[in-house]
């Protein structure tokens, strides 16, 4: 099937879960894909039909049998076609199993919208994607014209000819840290091979999730096994509990090869032995408010991304619309930048995008220091914390699961928080 046969054709969603299935559809319909889904795997036998799909996107647990034999089914059928894992428990055996056999990408339960729509993408067009990476170093995917994003591009070109063992990169939350983990990985000879991301904040069992079940350094079944001769992202990695540090580093120095690069994000100036390993080379990633002039930049390539996504035509930002991006505070970085120019190109109807278009936080100093800035007489560290929150939630018109994105934690994080703060703790 070809890219544009593939554009075509129906993406077949399955998974038994019927809120995750209508939400995983209502993401690929609201960006321009047909949807077939099913909840068991004799729905997806019958609705697979006599044509090829897109891509498949599969549970890995369903009621009548199991994702990764829908797998083999389907692509002996179309040995060509894409698959995305999803799943609740991403148990690390089931996971590399489905690499093993064809899976493109796995994404753990519940789904970042971002993520789930770049993996899908990535496994539709391949051919699209190294085309649009192609090259060597990674200096035109890093968007900006600030003097710090070209000390950034200049650091990610060396460390991708320099083959580094491990990497920090350290920045606050939804500055870009694991685009830039990417990036680095897309840069290096290590490319062909798998750039998984793991989740340690939220993971089950991160022992067995990195090294599998088999005792001592042996790594057969786990993530590292998975990312062998590639990049594994550890995202948080400060929230890894010691032990596990220890081992992982222990399986660094002395475990089997080709062993993958291992990257560190933390948004926090967390302590660890793994972290202080990693720590030898650190990229740390200013936060948007102290890099203005990239602003313009990832402003325009969101606008032409989501204008793909909406089937629109837009013309830029009018002068109005580009002094307000510029002069907004941001306090989720990046992503939020990105969220708030997919939300103006979905209530614009093309032209140039104005300023009624666009979701913003108040312009920087418009009202004076806001309460989560450590001004005047000191104050606890907890009560500025939860100004910031207070601010945030905000700006998310209260919704908590973007609050949650935007402040680089997980949801259940900010839930207990919100009840500590309630219970007067």
């Amino acid at each position: 099937m070809t890219a544009a046969d593939r554009d075509r054709a129906p993406i077949l969603v399955v998974d038994d879960d019927a809120a995750t299935r209508r939400c995983l559809e209502a993401l690929l319909e609201q960006a321009g894909h047909a949807v077939t889904a099913a909840g068991t795997l004799a729905e997806a036998r019958a609705r697979a039909g006599a044509r090829e799909p897109a891509l498949a996107v599969l549970d890995l647990i369903l009621p009548d049998g199991d994702g990764i034999s829908l797998l083999d089914e389907l692509r002996a059928m179309w040995p060509g076609l894409p698959a995305v894992v999803v799943t609740g428990y991403p148990e690390p055996r089931s996971i590399v199993e489905a690499m093993r056999r064809g899976a493109a990408d796995y994404l753990a339960k519940p789904v970042d919208p971002d993520v789930f729509l770049s993996a899908c993408r990535a496994a539709i067009r391949p051919g699209v994607e190294v085309g649009a990476r192609a090259g060597r170093l990674a200096s035109p995917l890093i968007l900006g014209d600030s003097p710090a994003t070209a000390r950034l591009r200049e650091t990610i070109d060396r460390l991708a000819r320099s083959r580094p063992a491990g990497v920090l990169i350290t920045g606050e939350g939804g500055v870009g840290k694991t685009w830039l983990a990417q990036v680095l990985h897309d840069a290096s000879p290590r490319r062909p091979a798998p750039c998984l991301v793991y989740p340690c904040a939220t993971a089950y069992e991160p022992a067995v999730g990195l090294f599998g079940l088999a005792p001592a350094r042996a790594t057969r079944g786990g993530v590292l096994t998975a990312a062998a001769g590639g990049t594994l992202i550890l995202d948080d990695v400060d929230r890894l509990p010691v032990d596990v540090q220890s081992r992982l580093l222990d399986w660094v120095e002395r475990g089997p090869r080709p062993a993958p690069t291992l990257i560190g994000l933390t948004a926090s100036p967390a302590r660890g032995i793994l972290v202080d390993w990693l720590a030898r080379i650190t990229i740390h990633v200013l936060p948007l408010r102290e890099r203005q002039a990239d602003i313009g930049p990832l402003a325009a390539q969101f606008l032409t991304l989501a204008a793909r996504e909406h089937g629109r035509r837009f013309d830029g930002f009018s002068a109005a619309a580009a002094r307000a991006l510029t002069t907004a505070i941001w306090p989720g970085n990046v992503r939020e930048l990105k969220e708030t120019i997919d939300g103006a190109a979905g209530v614009a109807a093309g032209g140039a995008i104005q300023p009624e278009h666009l979701a913003l936080p108040a312009p920087a100093g418009a009202l004076g220091p806001p309460a989560w800035v450590a001004a005047g007489e000191p104050r606890p560290l907890r009560e500025i914390q939860d100004a910031y929150i207070d601010h945030v939630l905000a700006l998310t018109g209260g919704n908590r699961a973007r609050t949650a994105r935007l402040l680089g934690v997980a949801r259940e994080t900010l839930r207990t928080r919100l009840l500590s703060r309630r219970a007067g703790g």
